[in-house]
C-alpha cells in the first residue's frame, strides 16, 4: 500500500484546488507595459501558443478535474458511502455556484472534526495491520539471506563493503550518505538524491531531548557500520516509528536505509549552566 499524507485537517477546508494545482505550474499572463516615453509604442504581446488538438469531449475534462480533486485531496482513503458521497457532491455543488447550505458551517465543524477524525483513525489502523503483517512475511524471508545478520531484537543488516574506520559510539555523530526506502521500494528520504550527506546524532528521539534524535534501530544499527563502508539496514516496525507512524512514515511501517558512512565525531560539548 502506498502510503498517502494528504489525510488531514485541512481537508475540512474544501482546499481541494489547491491539492490538484501543486503539481501544476502557475498560468503566466502577459501584461502590456506601460512606458514613461510616450512617443515609444508599446511592446507587442508574444503570440500565444497554439491550442492542442481536442482529444477529449468538454464532460471528459470535468469528470477528469472532478476525479483530480477528490484523489487529490484524501477522499478515497476515508472511505465514504456512495450515499456519503453524493452528499459531499451535493456540498461541492453548492459552494462552485456561490450558494450557501441550509446550516452555519462553524456551528457544524466540530462535529465534522469528530467524524473525518474518526475514519482516518479507521483508515490508519487499516494500514498499520496491514504493514505489520507484511512486515512479519518480510523479515521471515530476509532472514534466508546468508549475507544478512540478523540481532535478537529484530533488527537486520546486509556489509555491501566493508568500512575500515572507527563505528560511531552513543553520544557521537556519525556523517554519511544514505536512501530510505519502504518494503515496495518508495523513496522517502535521500541525501544521494539531495546530494549533500547529513549528520546524524547517535541518541534516541526522545520529549527529553525534543524530538532531537533518531529512531532506536537506526542508533543500534549505526553502531555496528565502520567508516568506509556501505550497509544496508532494514528496521522493523517496532524499533523505527512504531504504530504511530511520523511525518511522511505510516504506522506500523519497516524502514529500509542503504547507508555509507563517511566520518565519525564527537557531539559538540553541552553549554555550561548559566549561573
Amino acid at each position: 500500500m502506498k502510503f498517502s499524507t494528504t489525510i488531514t485537517a485541512g481537508l475540512l477546508g474544501l482546499g481541494l484546488l489547491a491539492s490538484v494545482s501543486a503539481d501544476t505550474p502557475p498560468v503566466k499572463f502577459e501584461i502590456p507595459q506601460v512606458g514613461t516615453d510616450a512617443t515609444q509604442p508599446a511592446t507587442p504581446p508574444a503570440a500565444a501558443p497554439a491550442a492542442p488538438a481536442a482529444k477529449f469531449t468538454e464532460t471528459q475534462l470535468l469528470q477528469a478535474y472532478g476525479w483530480l480533486l477528490s484523489s487529490r485531496s484524501g477522499l478515497p482513503e476515508l472511505e465514504f458511502t456512495e450515499a456519503q458521497i453524493k452528499a459531499v457532491v451535493e456540498g461541492v455543488q453548492q459552494a462552485a455556484l456561490g450558494r450557501q447550505l441550509g446550516f452555519d458551517t462553524k456551528d457544524i465543524e466540530p462535529e465534522l472534526r469528530a467524524m473525518v477524525g474518526k475514519k482516518q483513525q479507521i483508515f490508519l489502523t487499516k494500514v498499520r495491520n496491514q504493514n505489520l503483517s507484511e512486515a512479519a512475511a518480510f523479515f521471515t524471508k530476509l532472514k534466508e539471506n546468508k549475507n544478512v545478520q540478523a540481532l535478537p531484537d529484530g533488527l537486520c543488516f546486509e556489509v555491501l563493503k566493508p568500512g575500515t574506520g572507527a563505528a560511531p559510539k552513543l553520544g557521537q555523530i556519525a556523517k554519511l550518505h544514505f536512501t530510505a526506502t519502504f518494503m515496495n521500494g518508495q523513496v522517502f528520504s535521500s541525501s544521494v538524491q539531495s546530494g549533500q550527506p547529513v549528520e546524524m546524532p547517535l541518541q534516541v528521539a526522545s520529549p527529553e531531548n525534543q524530538g532531537q534524535g533518531i529512531p532506536p534501530g537506526m542508533v543500534e544499527g549505526l553502531q555496528k557500520f565502520n567508516v568506509g563502508g556501505k550497509y544496508k539496514l532494514y528496521i522493523p516496525p517496532q524499533l523505527a516509528y512504531g504504530d504511530e507512524g511520523a511525518q511522511g512514515i505510516p504506522p506500523g511501517a519497516t524502514l529500509i536505509f542503504e547507508i555509507e558512512m563517511l566520518d565519525v565525531k564527537d557531539a559538540p560539548a553541552a553549554p555550561a549552566p548559566a549561573k
